[in-house]
């Protein structure tokens, strides 16, 4: 089969779906022609297809589907589940009223806060899985879409991985330049963490009721697109949470012990070949904020 299906009953010859292609794989090759796969001596445009879908979804008039052939990188294996088409029928629509003003996107985003204690009640399963369905539209590097959530709700696992932190925390104290990038002890103020541990207090995780970690592939850990994705992903994944009553913090040291200290990934239990690329603690906060703080004034520079 083809990359693309054009219903010719419905294709006005626009074009729009030949400007929204990453990597322009659609053509027209007169201005009275239908869009068709650009020929490609090395990997055929069907193979480079990321199955992004733009090019369904931007179609004024719903006449393309696309038949991807499974995207595959080196080294690693695609994800499970990847939709062998896409049509104008599998798409979700878009609800104008829906769209939020200026105003309210402003005060979500200012009004977003780190929260640093937690009541303690769980989070029900459907609403974490309901996040997880937003946060996985998050944009990633060659629509890659490689991500495995873990979410960790046992009180004595999370207290185990906190005291791998501490550990981490307790065993570099002073530089050690054999480290990936220096660690400062009271300049990240562990020795504060550490002493707030020791006095019963969970300075790590913060009281969280669930730890969410997201995993890829280990070999991938020094991609920084690749990294970065994950990172990205975690964003939405905490803005998506809002509306529910929930809040966030995340996790800097627990992912520094990660990169830095093998005690801690370890620690995880993850399947050969994983690695945690970015983590989060979620609940529902203790304390409702009031206001929202100052920040610095923005440097731009226009050229």
């Amino acid at each position: 089969m083809d990359l693309i299906t054009v219903d010719t009953d419905k294709c006005d010859y626009c074009g729009t779906c030949l400007d929204e292609c990453p990597f322009r794989l659609l053509e027209m090759k007169t201005k009275d022609s239908h869009p068709s796969p650009r020929e490609i001596e090395v990997r055929s445009a069907q193979e480079r297809c990321v199955n992004c879908g733009h090019c369904v979804a931007v179609c004024p008039n719903g006449a393309l589907t696309i038949h991807p052939t499974l995207h595959t990188y080196p080294d690693f294996q695609p994800p499970a589940n990847v939709p062998e088409s896409q049509s104008p029928e599998d798409l979700l629509p878009i609800r104008p009223e829906l769209k939020l003003s200026k105003e309210q996107v402003a005060q979500f985003l200012m009004a977003r806060r780190t929260h640093r204690a937690y009541q303690d009640k769980p989070v029900p399963r459907e609403t974490l899985e309901e996040i997880i369905r937003v946060a996985r539209y998050a944009p990633s590097g060659h629509n890659n879409q490689w991500a495995n959530w873990l979410i960790i709700s046992d009180k004595n696992e999370i207290r185990r991985l906190g005291q791998t932190v501490i550990d981490f925390m307790n065993a570099n104290t002073e530089v050690n330049p054999d480290l990936p990038f220096r660690w400062y002890h009271y300049w990240t103020d562990s020795d504060v963490i550490v002493d707030l541990w020791e006095k019963g207090e969970d300075s790590v995780f913060r009281g969280v009721p669930h730890l969410v970690i997201i995993t890829g592939p280990r070999n991938m850990r020094n991609n920084f697109v690749f990294r970065e994705t994950h990172t990205i992903r975690m964003t939405y994944f905490e803005l998506a949470a809002i509306p529910y009553g929930l809040a966030t913090v995340w996790m800097g040291f627990f992912m520094a012990a990660v990169q830095l200290w093998p005690p801690t990934a370890e620690a995880i239990g993850l399947t050969k070949g994983e690695e945690a690329m970015e983590a989060i603690g979620i609940g529902y906060p203790k304390n409702p904020y009031q206001g929202i703080p100052m920040r610095n004034e923005p440097t731009i520079t226009w050229r």
